[in-house]
């Protein structure tokens, strides 16, 4: 792999060179080298399911055609980083032909847009990217901000020469903050939305720079309504044209699935049918199995919020609230002190703990209410729980009494 790479550099400088040469000869300098932005749909695979992004630059004259993508091995090894937090990526130069392959295997579609540079700023993008292609994987890699969508972006306005991108007509649903984005994103997938939205954490109540908080899906969108602005104060587009088609998507063939919203509401539901046959016809054995998988899904859940938000830092936030209801604390509590007296008290404060939480569900953009339903089925059983304790300290009061 090094030695492919150090062969790249050195065809690419010379390419540098060939047009820093030639360039009082062109008579059509802004085809002499093209920039363009790649943007391919998403995969089957979890780390591509938003799509991905790439630069592309083209040198006919020299016969050269690299596309420039941010990439991260995916090894077991590699995999075994990430999801400890510690996953690193690189640029990595791959001739265009055998960049597309997979996406051509795939069924993918990849898309073409060029990009309104000057020659020298396409000179200056191709150096860089060159630079940063030798240089060994070191952006800490995670979805929020460090991702494929950023690198093109930083890459491309490194590279403008005393001239920026403004984005003063940005499509509605960039004006919000992160939550909304994500949400917009993934709105045609609502078990995608979940997710993401549940691993972002109070990420989703921030509004990241611009070139932070795009994804293939917007980018196009976000770069119509953007502008460079020039040395001379004007302005132009920054796509140039229109796109071109490299690989047509295969249809989808996905079958509709049970929704999120759906799902959990038929979990509530079937636990007040649960709770209700308790109380009504001493169905004590499924509460208990209802209780045990409830506690164990909570303790779950927790663990891994937890240790993607506070530990690995794995999704660019340092805190989630969902971690208030899903802390993996009750299982210790009912570890060590269930065969207290007391202990139904236990049950009476995090009853008023989820209920606040679920009350809360209009202050924060990763708070909604199909997320909130688990919620609500744990706050059906803590409320029974506590009256249960209740119950029982009656009859044994009065039993005590007689």
């Amino acid at each position: 792999m090094r030695v492919r790479i150090q062969l790249l550099l050195t065809t690419i400088l010379l390419c540098q060179a060939i047009v820093k040469a030639e360039e009082p000869e062109i008579t059509d300098s802004a085809h002499f080298v093209t920039a363009s932005l790649l943007v391919m749909t998403p995969g089957e695979a979890s780390y591509s399911s938003l799509g991905h992004c790439a630069l592309r630059m083209e040198c006919p004259s020299a016969h050269l055609d690299y596309c420039f993508s941010l990439e991260m091995d995916t090894g077991p090894d590699d995999y075994a980083r990430f999801f400890t937090g510690n996953a690193v990526a690189g640029v990595f130069g791959i001739p265009t032909d055998a960049f597309l392959k997979p996406y051509r295997d795939e069924g993918r579609g990849v898309t073409q847009y060029e990009l309104n540079l000057t020659l020298e700023e396409k000179q200056l993008l191709w150096k860089n990217l060159d630079e940063e292609m030798v240089k060994p994987p070191h952006l800490r890699f995670n979805f929020l901000n460090t991702n494929c969508v950023m690198m093109c972006m930083m890459m491309i306005e490194g590279a403008l020469i005393d001239e920026s991108i403004h984005f003063d007509h940005l499509p509605f649903y960039m004006l919000g903050n992160n939550g909304a984005k994500i949400r917009y994103i993934t709105q045609d997938d609502p078990w995608q939305e979940f997710v993401y939205i549940l691993l972002a954490g109070a990420a989703c109540d921030k509004d990241y720079d611009i070139e932070y908080c795009m994804s293939p899906r917007t980018i196009i969108e976000v770069l119509d309504s953007a502008e460079i602005q020039t040395t001379d104060g004007n302005r132009r587009s920054v796509l140039k044209g229109g796109p071109t088609s490299l690989i047509k998507p295969l249809a989808s063939t996905h079958s509709p699935t049970l929704s999120p919203f759906l799902l959990f509401s038929l979990l509530l539901l079937a636990v007040i049918l649960i709770t209700i046959a308790k109380w009504a016809m001493g169905a004590r054995t499924i509460c208990r199995l209802t209780d045990v998988a409830l506690l164990v899904v909570q303790t779950l859940v927790g663990t891994i919020l937890l240790y993607t938000s506070t530990i690995a830092n794995l999704f660019g936030t340092r805190w989630n609230w969902y971690l208030i209801p899903f802390l993996p604390i009750p299982i210790l509590l009912w570890l060590f002190f269930h065969k207290k007296p007391q202990f139904n008290k236990i049950y009476a404060l995090y009853s008023i703990i989820l209920g606040f939480f679920i009350c809360a569900t209009p202050l924060s953009s990763q708070l909604d209410w199909t997320h909130q339903l688990p919620v609500m089925a744990m706050l059906v059983r803590t409320i029974s729980l506590y009256f249960e304790g209740k119950q029982k300290k009656i009859s044994v009061f009065t039993e005590k009494r007689n």
